[in-house]
């Protein structure tokens, strides 16, 4: 019989000490533009080392993969990242980065509603403030970073209580005026920025009518859809009502929706864990019910024009923790009578790593991540002495890891990674003459990615030609400032056109002209485009957004 406990294993608002004392590095931007006339520095090798609070280091024996990532909280949890090849890190919180972290940091935005006592008001707060002393401050030392607008707006305030939420505690359509205001505030002082979205508890179907709301809002209040860069969730299997379907279960509820849509708890009855309206503790790691919740997510992105997006999870692990009691006996026990031990969670961890690395689906995955339904994924967290001890990668001294902190480096060791660069959208700037018989020099444009699991760190040379054959180059661009690897941005190269006349006009790209950078796909290297001329009188202006 499963104890009748009501645990708040998610995240925890920290306190503000304990957030500016963790100082993370790592920043990447949208774009990087490049063109034949201008070049940027090399990056540094990927054989760093990340540096204790004692001055200790933990060598980088294999590069980080730009794939996995860990939640990880001061300098005695940071200097483990490069053992787990971690690709990416964060903390919940935003500040300016530091040098020694290899990993990059997401930076997160606190949202919260405000509240006249239990009463929700229209107003919101956003930490840190919106304004130049305080998230004005962090873009300027963050530059091109990826910042996640809130946590979990979708979670009000546990039972029993009413002013304070377990997280951002926001209802969706005042959650979409703040997401409107912050990314406007963050992308007119850094463009190469890149803007996700809240990741909710996870995608059940009251999560997804919280979504629906907030685009819905969006779209009436601003007339037209809300620009993410990218999409972002948590994936937690957690019962969001009571048994009874009337009350907050473990997730609670999503803010603003039906109860009725509601996953509810079994009440410790195992013969419930079949009713699609139940999810059990002994659920909380099963894998068809993950794959369905990010199909879900995938399938809205899909039915909102957001295929062409990138998905990440921000958050998920095991929470249920793993403790013997003094009889001997684990802390829960699920509605079967198994504990979720460490062999449990490897086990989950192991499956979710072969999922997203090997899951495709041309019909909802990302096409330039050669339709992933994942591009990257971050395991909740290096050490947390509450919310998910059984996931806990460190042991409580920060100083050995735990099995499953062995078995997370074990497994991502064993992941030899890869590189694959290939061309986006390949356009060019119309241009005009004013006479028959003119010509004109038009600018021609291409975006690079890398979908690979390693970043370049060599230069990699991009060349435009005029014919299919590739015999005639145009012209040639090299990236010099390296290529992230996850098709997680793009870096766009240029180049000019001479002595086009009046008409359409067809080139040709190819990414790594050259064959400097070994890649396991050569085959999807090469892109077309097209670029116009008009005559003066006759020209209509075309824009082209970057």
């Amino acid at each position: 019989m499963v104890g009748k406990i009501r645990l708040r294993p998610l995240v925890v608002r920290l306190g503000v000490a304990v957030i500016m004392a963790c100082v993370l590095a790592g920043s990447v931007g949208a774009w990087e533009g490049i063109s034949t006339s201008q070049a940027q520095s090399s990056s540094a090798s990927s054989q760093q080392a990340a540096v204790g609070s004692a001055g200790e280091s933990v060598t980088l024996e294999q590069p980080p993969l730009c794939r996995y990532g860990v939640s990880a909280w001061g300098a005695d949890q940071l200097k483990w990242l490069p053992t787990w090849r971690a690709g990416w890190t964060l903390d919940f919180s935003a500040h300016a980065p530091v040098p020694g972290v290899v990993a990059e940091f997401a930076q997160v935005i606190w949202v919260q509603q405000n509240k006249n006592g239990c009463t929700y008001l229209d107003g919101y707060s956003i930490t840190p403030a919106l304004t130049e002393e305080g998230l004005g401050a962090v873009i300027r030392a963050a530059p091109g970073s990826l910042w996640l607008v809130g946590n979990e707006p979708d979670r009000g305030p546990d039972p029993g209580q009413c002013q304070y939420g377990a997280q951002d505690d926001t209802f969706p359509e005042v959650y979409a005026h703040a997401y409107h205001d912050t990314y406007a505030f963050i992308k007119q002082r850094d463009p190469t920025a890149r803007v996700a979205i809240a990741g909710l508890v996870q995608v059940t179907p009251g999560r997804l009518q919280y979504l629906d709301k907030v685009w819905a809002e969006y779209v009436r209040k601003y007339g037209g859809p809300m620009p993410v860069d990218v999409w972002n969730i948590h994936l937690y299997i957690l019962a969001e009502a009571q048994p009874n379907g009337l009350a907050n279960g473990i997730a609670n509820i999503a803010l603003g929706t039906d109860a009725s849509l509601a996953i509810r708890e079994s009440g410790g009855d195992p013969n419930r864990c079949s009713d699609p309206l139940v999810y059990c503790f002994a659920e909380h790691d099963n894998m068809a019910i993950f794959d369905q919740q990010i199909r879900a997510m995938r399938t809205w992105m899909k039915n909102h024009g957001q295929q062409n997006k990138p998905l990440i999870l921000s958050e998920y692990s095991i929470l249920w923790p793993y403790t013997i009691d003094p009889g001997g006996g684990c802390y829960l026990r699920d509605e079967n009578g198994n504990c979720f031990t460490p062999q449990r969670v490897n086990q989950f961890m192991t499956r979710t790593f072969n999922y997203f690395e090997t899951t495709t689906d041309p019909a909802l995955g990302y096409p330039l991540d050669g339709n992933r339904l994942v591009q990257r994924w971050l395991w909740f967290s290096a050490y947390m002495d509450r919310g998910a001890p059984s996931s806990n990668l460190l042991t409580s001294s920060l100083n050995a890891l735990t099995p499953v902190g062995q078995h997370f480096q074990t497994e991502v060791n064993s992941r030899a990674g890869d590189v694959n660069l290939l061309p986006g959208a390949a356009a060019g700037i119309p241009a005009r003459i004013s006479a028959p018989g003119d010509t004109a020099t038009v600018t021609l444009y291409a975006e690079v990615f890398n979908n690979g699991g390693l970043s370049v760190a060599t230069p990699v040379v991009v060349t435009f030609y005029a014919d299919s054959a590739l015999t005639q180059p145009i012209g040639s661009a090299t990236i010099n400032s390296g290529v992230a690897g996850c098709a997680s941005r793009a870096t766009r190269v240029s180049t000019t056109w001479a002595g086009r006349p009046q008409g359409t006009h067809s080139f040709w790209v190819k990414v790594d002209a050259s064959n400097s950078v070994s890649e396991n796909n050569e085959n999807d290297n090469v892109a077309t485009g097209t670029v116009a001329v008009y005559r003066y009188g006759n020209f209509l202006p075309i824009v082209t957004r970057w």
